[in-house]
């Protein structure tokens, strides 16, 4: 019955067969070693074996089932795959011809005449069948020309079928699949969602206008309520379609108009979820955090730093939707507002284990809300874009895809969705982009110290060049923080939090915040000046919304200087981040038609952009993998990287431990893992980690939590580079060795004592 329940909108025949694989997939473990195991309170929480001889007897009963019904050759393909499903259902989802599951199982060790009984008391179409090991020996040499046959019909050969139409089948096989996993797990722990239902989101939605109402003293209110009642007219207008853009410029309420949008939705079409999806852990807390407070209502996330908050702190009110307390909650986003990573939602839509697809279990009626999608790798986007398409149509979705710098949709969707707009307002310039000469650190860190202003940021391109930079901005007459990848979590946060409140209550001192593309996007701050070393052109954009964001200074625009940059006076390390020449060429092209760029001319100058990077290129080839899914080989489309392939890194455990001066930007979560978790030192969490009694005495939830609080620590750097600070033999003998030596890893800056060529491709 849970099997079926999540698959129940299909042919009664159909269903009845997910429910036979549902009964089917831990048949095995009536094999005598297994219940030796599961009575002997065994430490070893696998097991032996089970899958391949579940999917093996799932094959010969699916198969009579469907000849009884005369559904054979309408339904073989599903029987594969379900089998394939039951191989597979602890581990990797695999390739249809892995045959390993086809072999002679232990069937004197099994009760073969219970399992007989147990099956046609079930299933009466069955109820001819004598099960006996001479019957399953014949079938092991029947089998492999009804696997043939199946595989013959999914060849494609040289045929061409729509790519979007392959793709509704291998979505609709993992809705199969969520079908086997979620009735497994939801048997053994019931476990069900909280959804919207349409009073609550009119209490939502009047909080989102309450939260307006409240910001009306800021600068840009006017300009964003405008902004937002043009917006909902469009949707409005447009309500009948199932993908949209919202387009604004930055600052101008994208998020909470996106919010707007969904609870109208919700109200109007019967939505019932909320599901935000963001590339950066930066972005997604932080619009985790907006969400609460605007719409008044706690938020479910799931990232690699994500918790339960166990307190529920409900100070504003007591909320009607509290977070879900366990960990299959949060993995099957049992929730009515789910934030999320890029990583983590293509686990949902493209899935490479089993147990990826609980995902999958409660999607259904969902407005998803999908952050600065050009971050996206674009060998990877139109496989997103066709993968979410037949993704959406199987669950009801609506799609709203947020950025002031929108990629093209036309090579990955059918449609092109609906474009909701607003153009920057010209009575109110924010920021003017002006291309300079270029220049060296020490010249860019002069650059910076003759401008007035009391606020500024510099983006450069790699970790060296922003230190170079920092380095010669370090005197008693400034206050200069550094931001870049090779930080602890930590200690990133604590110094974003730093330079957040020294934003907000300026000093007598000019502040300077030198940072890699970490400052680009995600992070809510202004500045009155922003240099940014010369990218691509949606780069500079970004940027562009870090420069007088808020419109603070109504009296004068605020500058974004785009610097061509020289480490010292001769490396362009612009090549090393933005390898594409074509891409190089096609920012230089446009952005050097103008001396000086205003905040109005923005939109259609990277408009411009993404029309001529895709007229170049395509980007369709990548779409292949998507046929050789459909003809077998599903690890191609599980390979999915929102980011493209990384380079190869190593986890190192560096002990930062904060000042006593800085323990007030320590943010809350980490404060409740430490409580929770009880370690306040982090030597001794590592201690810990390499413990194994202590770590085998955790339960799932403490032992989670303690990675959770152990990650905070962790740094994921070059190979090279770690080998040279701890060594390989710290590796075999601890998976995430610890950074010990005082100096190696700076209070202040992070890894920067260990720079070398390999530095150049990391930001």
């Amino acid at each position: 019955e849970y099997t079926e329940k999540w698959v129940k909108n299909n042919d009664e025949v159909l269903i009845k067969l997910i429910g036979l694989a549902g009964v089917c997939h831990d048949i095995a473990k009536s094999h005598k070693d297994w219940q030796v195991y599961i009575n002997s309170n065994s430490a070893d929480t696998r097991g032996p074996t089970h899958a391949p001889a579940s999917a093996f007897l799932f094959s010969f009963f699916g198969y009579k089932f469907l000849k009884v019904h005369d559904k054979w050759e309408k339904y073989r393909i599903y029987w594969f795959w379900l089998i394939r499903d039951i191989a597979d259902h602890h581990g990797t989802l695999k390739r249809l011809l892995d045959d390993y599951w086809i072999r002679t199982g232990e069937w004197d060790a099994m009760d073969l005449d219970g399992i007989n009984h147990f099956i046609q008391g079930q299933y009466l179409e069955l109820k001819d069948i004598k099960l006996s090991e001479e019957l399953l020996d014949d079938w092991l040499f029947q089998i492999d020309d009804l696997l043939e046959e199946v595989m013959d019909e999914l060849d494609l050969g040289y045929d061409s079928p729509p790519l979007l139409q392959l793709m509704k089948q291998l979505q609709l096989w993992r809705n199969l699949t969520t079908g086997l996993i979620a009735g497994d797990r939801f048997d053994v722990k019931s476990t069900d969602t909280i959804w919207f239902d349409k009073e609550e989101l009119l209490r939502c939605d009047n909080s989102i206008d309450e939260f307006c109402q409240a910001n009306m003293h800021h600068p840009l209110a006017l300009v964003r309520a405008h902004a937002q009642k043009e917006i909902m007219q469009q949707m409005q207008e447009n309500s009948y379609e199932r993908f949209f853009t919202l387009e604004m410029p930055t600052g101008y309420g994208k998020t909470i108009t996106s919010l707007k949008l969904a609870a109208w939705l919700g109200i109007q079409k019967g939505y019932r979820k909320i599901i935000y999806v963001a590339p950066y852990l930066s972005i997604l807390e932080q619009t985790g955090s907006v969400i609460e407070e605007v719409m008044d209502i706690d938020v479910l996330e799931h990232h690699s730093l994500a918790i339960l908050d166990k307190t529920n702190d409900t100070s504003s009110r007591e909320r009607e939707q509290r977070i879900p307390r366990d960990y299959l909650a949060m993995e099957s986003w049992a929730h009515s507002v789910v934030c999320m990573s890029f990583q983590q939602w293509a686990k949902a839509l493209f899935p490479q284990r089993a147990q990826d697809v609980l995902r999958r279990a409660f999607l259904r009626d969902s407005v998803v809300i999908i952050d600065e999608p050009q971050i996206f790798n674009p060998n990877s986007w139109n496989v997103f874009l066709c993968g979410l398409e037949a993704l959406a149509e199987l669950y009801n979705f609506r799609v709203i895809f947020l950025s002031a710098t929108m990629p093209p949709f036309k090579y990955g969707l059918s449609k092109s969705p609906i474009k909701l707009s607003v153009q920057a307002s010209v009575k109110h310039e924010r920021y003017k982009i002006v291309n300079c000469e270029k220049m060296d650190e020490v010249e860019l860190a002069q650059f910076l110290k003759k401008k007035e202003y009391k606020t500024q940021a510099a983006i450069l391109n790699t970790i060296e060049d922003a230190f170079r930079v920092y380095c010669e901005l370090q005197n008693d007459d400034c206050e200069p923080h550094l931001l870049h990848g090779l930080m602890v979590p930590l200690h990133k946060k604590v110094e974003i939090n730093k330079i957040k409140a020294k934003l907000k209550k300026p000093s007598q001192k000019p502040l300077y915040v030198i940072s890699t593309q970490v400052l680009e996007a995600g992070v809510d701050v202004s500045f009155e000046h922003v240099v940014r070393s010369l990218p691509v052109l949606p780069s500079i954009i970004q940027a562009a919304g870090r420069v007088n964001r808020h419109f603070e200074s109504e009296a004068q625009q605020g500058i974004l200087s785009v610097v061509p940059f020289y480490r010292g006076g001769e490396k362009n390390t612009r090549n090393s981040i933005y390898k594409s020449k074509s891409l190089r060429d096609i920012t230089d092209q446009l952005l050097y038609e103008k001396d000086v760029w205003l905040e109005s001319e923005v939109l259609s100058l990277i408009q411009r952009y993404y029309e001529k990077m895709f007229k170049q290129n395509t980007y369709e080839a990548q779409k292949k993998v998507i046929r050789e899914a459909y003809e077998g080989n599903w690890g191609e489309l599980a390979k999915f990287e929102p980011f493209g392939q990384d380079y190869l890194k190593v986890p190192l455990f560096v002990p930062w431990q904060v000042r006593n001066e800085d323990l007030k930007w320590l943010p809350p979560k980490f404060l409740q893992l430490h409580r929770e978790v009880g370690i306040f030192n982090p030597e001794i969490l590592y201690e810990r980690y390499r413990d194994k009694c202590f770590m085998s005495s955790l339960s799932f939830e403490e032992r989670k939590n303690f990675m959770i609080l152990f990650h905070y620590y962790v740094l994921n750097i070059p190979v090279k580079l770690a080998l040279k600070m701890v060594g390989k033999e710290d590796y075999l003998q601890n998976r995430i060795p610890i950074l010990f030596g005082d100096g190696v890893y700076d209070q202040n800056t992070g890894l920067t004592t260990h720079f070398s060529e390999e530095h150049n491709i990391f930001i």
